[in-house]
């Protein structure tokens, strides 16, 4: 049997269309259909003379199944048994009978408005359900009520059964102005219109029978930069104001004290969103509903050398002699504390001397984008603690009687209902924070990009700074919860200082060491 090359289902599953790309046939294409002959179920071919593309073949594929149905005779065969008149009669009745079915398979197109609204009413039905996520709904919403609504008026179209193949072949020109990556995004989504047309059959059911008529967008390296990780000195500058100065204006206004607290408490929340973002690498929809029960803060300890060796003194000057690390009979050895090298990020034991307290969060959430449940290591165990405990005496202090349970939301307001705060507040807190400081000149932005930093450049640089680490790749890409692939195209764009030891040590007076060949026939 010849080898079929591209193909592509035709006439709503009836048939194919193919090429066949071996034997006497090769090169040629061909509309086949399943039949049942005899109680035997067997493929009927027919052949697309002058047909050169899939295309094309895709078009001729209802004259191919009328032909076959009514026993009409190939073009070839027509050629050679009929006279020109007798041919000129068939290929008549062909296409009048193509031509009923053309007008059985177009509809009756109803308005844009109308498609648009029973296209966002399936989607609200999925968000219901939890399909798909809050901000998943919002974006679709805002592409078809926005961008494709000025479109098609741009393009005066106000039924579907205006849509042609043609109609979107501008829409790159007309959003210009948008980013490769929101203009992908949005052909995306308007492909989903399409084909939600297409299935309630609001379109000619041939409009997307070559696939999509959106145009291609080709994303590059450079498109993936609308998120730039913040480089070290800009985040200690972002932290710094936020903490020391930002969080503090509500208290020098002259407005109602209940104002004032109110702020107070808000510019406290965004102070500690922003810790969490950066150190746990979760998206900005994550961190606001993320709940108390899905936070475990964990002691695990680490050695401070100044209270290793006070604690030392103390013994010794009890005069109880020499101070082993441990006990001499299980291989203890005096303790030197002048000499000793200590990790003081690595874990201690709970009777260690020198321990101090030392809080990792252990964080138990699901990304809305993927669905995809994971837990994530982060040192911000003293920061939610601290955070907890600045809820309660604020709460306390105000006379807010909501309660602060395992299932309130990390980052709930009490002065709406324990309600999280919105994302618009916090991007608009961010805005406001970035470009005050980019006005003074006190942030530098990204080496590579120019964009401006955002919520989402937390997550970045959570990443990259993984990455710089060295941070195997597979357990960021879990922690994250991407893909390998998608974590080096999106958010690798390492600053190369950063890493030019790796290029450019030289190993000095070390000779090349060569493996000795075994010969198995000397």
């Amino acid at each position: 049997m010849a080898t079929i090359g591209e193909k592509q289902q035709v006439l709503n599953g009836r048939g194919i269309v193919g090429r066949w790309d071996e034997g006497t046939s090769a090169g040629k294409y061909f509309y086949r259909e399943r039949v049942t002959e005899d109680g035997k179920r067997k493929y009927k071919y027919r052949v697309l003379e002058g047909v050169t593309t899939l295309l094309e073949a895709t078009e001729r594929a209802a004259e191919a199944a009328i032909a076959m149905a009514t026993g009409a005779p190939s073009e070839a065969q027509q050629r050679a048994s009929t006279s020109p008149l007798e041919a000129l009669e068939a290929s008549t009745r062909v296409n009048a009978q193509l031509l009923g079915t053309i007008k059985q398979n177009k509809t009756t197109g109803i308005s844009i408005e109308k498609s648009t609204k029973e296209f966002m009413g399936f989607h609200e039905k999925r968000k219901r359900a939890d399909v798909i996520a809050d901000a998943t709904y919002e974006n679709k919403r805002g592409i078809i009520e926005n961008h494709l609504t000025d479109y098609l008026n741009y393009k005066s179209i106000t039924s579907t059964n205006q849509l042609k193949r043609t109609t979107f072949d501008d829409y790159l020109s007309f959003r210009a102005t948008a980013t490769r990556l929101v203009q992908q995004r949005e052909c995306s989504v308007i492909g989903e219109w399409l084909k939600f047309l297409d299935n309630h059959e609001y379109i000619d059911t041939r409009l997307l029978r070559g696939g999509s008529i959106m145009p291609r967008v080709e994303v590059r390296m450079v498109d993936r930069m609308a998120n730039p990780a913040i480089n070290p000195d800009d985040w200690r500058n972002i932290v710094n104001y936020i903490r020391n100065e930002w969080r503090h204006e509500p208290l020098h206004g002259n407005g109602y004290q209940k104002v004032i607290n109110r702020s107070w408490f808000y510019r406290n929340l965004i102070w500690h969103y922003i810790l969490l973002s950066k150190n746990s690498g979760m998206s900005p929809e994550e961190v606001l509903k993320l709940k108390w029960k899905n936070v475990e803060i964990k002691d695990v300890g680490r050695i401070s050398k100044s209270k290793r060796a006070q604690e030392v003194e103390e013994i010794r000057a009890e005069g109880i002699g020499e101070v082993y690390d441990k006990n001499p009979d299980e291989g203890g050895v005096p303790v030197d504390v002048e000499n000793e090298d200590i990790d003081s990020n690595a874990w201690a034991e709970d009777d260690a001397m020198g321990r101090e307290e030392r809080l990792i969060a252990y964080i138990y959430t699901i990304r809305s984008k993927t669905k995809e449940a994971r837990e994530i290591p982060c040192n911000q165990g003293k920061e939610l603690k601290r955070w907890m405990d600045f809820i309660r005496e604020h709460m306390d202090e105000n006379k807010l009687s909501w309660e602060l349970n395992a299932n309130s939301y990390v980052f709930a307001n009490p002065w709406n209902e324990m309600k999280p705060v919105s994302l618009r507040r916090v991007q608009k807190a961010w805005r406001d924070v970035t470009d005050k400081l980019s006005k003074e000149g006190k942030l530098k932005g990204h080496r590579f990009s120019d964009k401006p930093y955002t919520l989402y450049s937390m997550r970045s640089t959570f990443i990259e700074d993984h990455l710089l680490k060295g941070t195997d790749l597979f357990l960021l890409a879990r922690i994250a919860g991407h893909d390998v692939k998608e974590l080096m195209q999106s958010y690798e764009r390492l600053d190369i200082r950063t890493r030019a030891k790796e290029i450019t040590d030289i190993q000095y007076g070390k000779k090349k060491g060569e493996a000795r060949t075994v010969n198995l026939f000397g």
